[in-house]
């Protein structure tokens, strides 16, 4: 659930930078942060799956839903 929403936000994120970028202006950096944590706790996550490390990795998904929900409200999704 936390991915989806995450695929959304990245999303939402790459067109409103391109329309940034079209005007001359950039994201805004407290949300270009917390898109940056969204992915490297959610590959962080992943990774803990992988080695087997459950703990870990819901650690690291409830820190990746934390910026999910930050995102999610800035962004009025």
């Amino acid at each position: 659930m936390v991915s989806a929403r995450a695929g959304t936000i990245r999303s939402t994120l790459q067109r409103l930078e391109r329309t940034q970028a079209a005007s001359g202006l950039g994201l805004r950096s407290d949300w270009a942060q917390s898109a940056s944590l969204m992915t490297s706790f959610l590959q962080g996550a992943n990774d803990a799956l992988n080695a087997g490390d459950a703990t870990a990795a819901r650690d690291l998904m409830d820190k990746a839903e934390r910026q999910v929900d930050r995102l999610e409200k800035a962004l009025n999704k």
